[in-house]
């Protein structure tokens, strides 16, 4: 039930569902003809909700009958279940929604190197990490193995996984995809006069897009370690997911020479011939007589030089780094509402690299356009409204590059994020209670989380911070509709 509406003909209006711990949001902005324009960033939820199928389903019906079942753009922001899995779930109610264009990263260009091998080297962690899955089960380490596939869950089930559900969006679009860089000119669309994109997000940097770990003081919550490495961010998380101390070195290292990129399962390599020849013996199909066989295995039996299972143990900072270098893929997109230069900041899942590049990501003015020069940290200054990242995780949002850089008043902030799931998930602290505590600061309370018990309007005062101000409260409470399928802000 909705009390409090928002009000009439609103600048923009953001809607949140509250499907559980994933992504989905619905945008509105005036049209330039008699329809609003409609956008939808993300449609997902993660491996192991309850009856998932049902929920995305309750969702996408909204998005259809509240859009007239027509999106202007639809945006993609990285190839993750929690974001991408409702155009599997409920794929027969997405044929019915008409989709103008299609916006994804430029790391799913199909065009673009950089791109190509980042996928190629997603794809081969992703089966190699699904191997160790299974093989941690058979070692009798069941704890380890859930820890690891609870990270594989976000690339879907084997029945519907996140390449599928990509392909999907990418063939709903009237033309080709357009595939997003950081620093392209402004995109302004015709149909959303009041409206004009900037994209952020992701760089075109390799080692910037493997960077997931913050610096030393950068993010909020936690003492870095040396040089705030990326095996410091492995180090922690899995001594919050519970993951055993001897597991990683003292100084935080992945125990692996190797970028796990580069791995091969132990059950793919037995069937290569050179890994047969070197490393596995001849297995005897019948062929040979015993003597000659015993004289065979005896020559290339090579079994002592094989590692075999000692690969598992650093498979969970493995699953880490997959984990993380998918989400520093994102697509940020940075909504200007024009008639105010007010910024609405939708980073998808980017984590500390994708946030450093910000600071360097520049315009120059456009007297024909009657804009002026623009960069990433002024972007900043103007948001009023942050989706938080990675469902208020340590290194999806920076600290002095991020967050303390909105100095706009009026800032409002939106987390999708279930934290009773997350800790069946072994993610403890998420969202983390010291970012979460900042943006409760910065935002005067005024923070939205999917698991909020809110069921009516009249609950936000549940939220309400002590010293708030009873009508500068009101007026913000009187921008939210609350639903129990949804949250939406009006600007």
């Amino acid at each position: 039930m909705a009390n409090r509406t928002a009000p009439n003909s609103p600048r923009a209006s953001v809607r949140m569902y509250r499907q559980g711990l994933g992504d989905c949001f619905l945008l509105t902005f005036p049209g330039s003809g008699e329809h609003p324009f409609r956008m939808l960033i993300d449609c997902g939820v993660v491996l192991g909700t309850p009856d998932p199928g049902t929920t995305m389903q309750s969702v996408v019906k909204d998005i259809a009958e509240t859009t007239d079942k027509h999106l202007d753009l639809l945006v993609v922001t990285h190839e993750h279940w929690d974001h991408v899995s409702g155009f599997s779930q409920a794929q027969s109610l997405f044929d019915d929604i008409q989709v103008d264009r299609v916006w994804l990263a430029w790391t799913e260009d199909p065009a673009d190197d950089l791109g190509k091998k980042l996928r190629a080297e997603r794809r081969g962690a992703e089966d190699a990490l699904r191997m160790a899955v299974t093989r941690l089960g058979l070692a009798g380490d069941p704890e380890s193995a859930q820890r690891v596939g609870s990270l594989v869950d976000f690339f879907g089930a084997k029945s519907g996984s996140t390449a599928d559900a990509l392909e999907y969006v990418k063939k709903r679009a009237k033309g080709k995809p357009k595939y997003c860089k950081p620093g392209e000119p402004p995109i302004c669309l015709e149909d959303a006069p009041g409206v004009r994109f900037w994209i952020l997000g992701p760089p075109k940097d390799e080692k910037l897009l493997k960077k997931s770990a913050p610096s030393k003081g950068a993010a909020y919550g936690l003492d870095a370690g040396p040089n705030g490495s990326q095996s410091f961010f492995m180090a922690a998380v899995a001594a919050d997911m519970g993951a055993a101390a001897d597991n990683i070195p003292a100084d935080g290292a992945s125990g692996s020479p190797f970028d796990p990129v580069y791995a091969i399962p132990t059950a793919r390599a037995a069937h290569l011939p050179f890994f047969e020849d070197h490393y596995f013996g001849p297995a005897n199909d019948g062929s040979l007589t015993e003597e000659v066989d015993r004289k065979s295995i005896a020559i290339r039996d090579q079994s002592w030089r094989r590692i075999d299972e000692s690969w598992l143990g650093v498979s969970e900072t493995m699953a880490l780094q997959l984990d993380s270098a998918t989400n520093n893929t994102s697509l940020v997109i940075a909504i200007e509402l024009i008639d105010t230069e007010e910024v609405l900041l939708f980073p998808g899942d980017a984590q500390a690299g994708n946030w450093m590049s910000w600071q360097d990501v520049q315009w120059k003015a456009d007297r024909d356009e009657k804009r002026k020069a623009e960069s990433g940290p002024a972007l900043l200054a103007k948001t009023i409204f942050y989706k938080v990242g990675h469902h208020g995780s340590h290194n999806a949002t920076l600290k002095e590059l991020g967050l303390e850089q909105m100095t706009s008043g009026g800032l409002v902030a939106m987390i999708p994020v279930d934290h009773a799931m997350a800790v069946k998930k072994h993610w403890g602290r998420m969202p983390l209670p010291e970012l979460v505590d900042r943006l409760e600061e910065k935002t005067e309370g005024r923070v939205l989380r999917i698991d909020d018990q809110v069921e009516t309007a009249e609950d936000l005062d549940k939220l309400k911070p002590k010293d708030a101000d009873d009508a500068e409260w009101k007026r913000f409470t009187d921008r939210v509709t609350v639903t129990d399928l949804y949250y939406e802000l009006s600007f």
